[in-house]
């Protein structure tokens, strides 16, 4: 343990319920329209990640897009909410949503529908054994370069280390008056993990799934689907931490 480690005091276990938001108001521009309401084995894309938070935690909020709220209609006890303009905006009214006895507040994209409640139950158990945040990743296994100049052809600066980065998926879970912290003073941001640190939380990355992979194209989205049909609804992580992929009950 470091001294700046060590020097913290330790935080007790966050009481109350956990309660996911599932985000899925975007518009989908890249994708060519909203892909939370594509289909994918037989549901909304949308219904995936519903389904796998609401086996892991208590509660769940689903932010969809204002005028298409009605456009999916979600699993009983499973309340949907417009969302905002932007993702802070809909990280925002999703924790309006969430009730104020909650100690534990997961925050997902739908464009991650593969990821098992195992995942999810796994941040939550590092945010009741102190953390501030947690958040699945998976060591980069291709070289990351920077960009130093845009146009057509791209001049590359130095590449990152690939030991010392990870690639972060989603869900993440939050200690949640870290997380109403974080969101007090209506910053933006593109990544919550990022603002609870940025405002001194602890955050730990914890193993993430393979599978668990990110929709942001159709391309990626037929991958799901060839995906779908060996990813358990409840994977069980393996010894590096990977969720085991097997048939569908």
């Amino acid at each position: 343990m470091s001294s700046a480690e060590s020097a913290q005091p330790a935080q007790s276990a966050p009481g109350g319920p956990a309660w996911a938001i599932v985000l899925a108001a975007g518009g989908g521009t890249r994708f060519g329209g909203p892909k939370q309401f594509s289909d994918l084995g037989g549901l909304p894309l949308v219904a995936h990640p519903v389904r796998a938070a609401a086996a892991a935690c208590d509660g769940v909020v689903v932010v969809l897009p204002a005028p298409l709220l009605d456009r999916w209609a979600p699993p009983d006890g499973v309340r949907a909410i417009p969302g905002g303009a932007t993702r802070a905006e809909s990280v925002r009214a999703g924790l309006a949503a969430v009730p104020a006895e909650a100690g534990v507040i997961v925050v997902t994209d739908a464009a991650h529908p593969l990821a098992t409640a195992a995942l999810y139950r796994s941040v939550v158990a590092a945010v009741r054994a102190g953390a501030d945040g947690a958040v699945p990743g998976l060591p980069l296994t291709e070289v990351v370069k920077g960009v130093l100049a845009s146009g057509p052809d791209l001049v590359t600066g130095a590449s990152l280390a690939r030991e010392t980065h990870r690639l972060v998926q989603t869900p993440h879970a939050f200690r949640a008056a870290a997380l109403h912290a974080a969101h007090a003073g209506a910053v933006e941001a593109v990544e919550d993990s990022a603002m609870v640190a940025d405002a001194g939380g602890r955050v730990v990355v914890l193993p993430g799934e393979p599978a668990n992979i990110h929709v942001t194209t159709p391309e990626e989205l037929e991958i799901a689907r060839l995906l779908l049909i060996h990813v358990q609804s409840e994977g069980e992580p393996d010894e590096h931490g990977a969720a085991r992929l097997s048939a569908v009950r």
